[in-house]
């Protein structure tokens, strides 16, 4: 049980601030606490307060407009697997939500304590690089309280680290909704699922009108460096180019040779790089109806 000497728990976007003004810097901003009970588990320090954010209605909504998809703070991962809007619109967050922990923690961890925990390895993050998500953010100063956007490569900084304001946080994710693409979310970890991924990629393909050329191609890697990875040069390579074995394995020389970043187990994470390259772009293409 989380042992703070204060809690919290704010309806309105004005009270949260006033709480954090009150407490100073020495608060945590929880809504469902998942990693917050991770870090206490770990002997982490919490702060004094603990100021829930769960109530607050804005954070939760989640609308289509358009060509794009903006989803709240307070949804749930477990939504992404059971909210019809969402399995429609963002199909890779669903991948990534089916081996995210077990259903008893998916219903409490939120899309915004996942991105702004900016863990390397969180298994929300690479498939919200693929999609090229923007993080909408609100802080205060002495003028009042204001909106704040990042996309989502410049909003991850390095290990816990965000770009937010110091008194800020995440309101909610805008998606674009991507028709015509398949998707595939690789991880491996201790277990397939309930662990921490070693590393984990999304993938989101879209063939040509005749299904023999790439149209478009995403890819982005997590737990490979202290953010997360696009490979970009990869991507430029297969667009336009035939869909086939040879193209893809062309395309996997364009992978940096420091790609991965990371301090630990480098020669395995690279080799894991390698494998689901083939892997997760075959997986994809098949979600389209194209097999190599």
């Amino acid at each position: 049980m989380l042992q703070y000497r204060k809690y919290s728990r704010p309806e309105s976007i004005q009270e949260l601030f006033a709480l954090m003004e009150q407490n100073k810097d020495s608060f945590d901003l929880l809504s469902g606490g998942t990693d917050v009970y991770a870090k206490e588990a770990g002997s982490g320090k919490l702060a004094e307060c603990a100021i829930d954010i769960s109530a607050i209605e804005a954070f939760s909504n989640i609308s289509r407009s358009g060509n794009s998809i903006t989803i709240g703070a307070n949804t749930r991962v477990q939504q992404f697997l059971e909210d019809a809007v969402l399995i429609e619109c963002v199909p890779i967050v669903r991948h990534a939500a089916i081996y995210f922990a077990d259903q008893q923690i998916r219903e409490a961890a939120s899309v915004g304590g996942n991105l702004a925990n900016a863990s390397p390895s969180g298994d929300l993050i690479a498939p919200m690089a693929a999609l090229d998500a923007v993080v909408h953010t609100l802080y205060q100063d002495e003028s009042g309280i204001h909106e704040k956007d990042y996309q989502i490569m410049e909003f991850i900084l390095s290990p816990k680290k965000t770009a937010m304001e110091k008194r800020a946080c995440i309101a909610s994710v805008t998606c674009p909704i991507l028709s015509g693409y398949g998707c595939a979310f690789k991880k491996v970890g201790l277990r397939r699922s309930l662990c921490i991924s070693t590393v984990n990629s999304a993938f989101l393909v879209k063939p040509d009108a005749d299904s023999r050329s790439f149209a478009d191609v995403r890819i982005a890697f997590g737990g490979i460096g202290p953010t997360p990875t696009r490979l970009y040069e990869c991507e430029a390579y297969l667009k336009g180019k035939p869909i086939c074995r040879e193209v893809i394995d062309a395309a996997a020389e364009f992978i940096p040779a420091d790609v991965v970043r990371s301090r630990s187990r480098r020669e395995y994470r690279a080799i894991v790089v390698r494998n689901f390259f083939f892997a997760g772009l075959s997986e994809a293409l098949a979600e389209t109806g194209v097999e190599l």
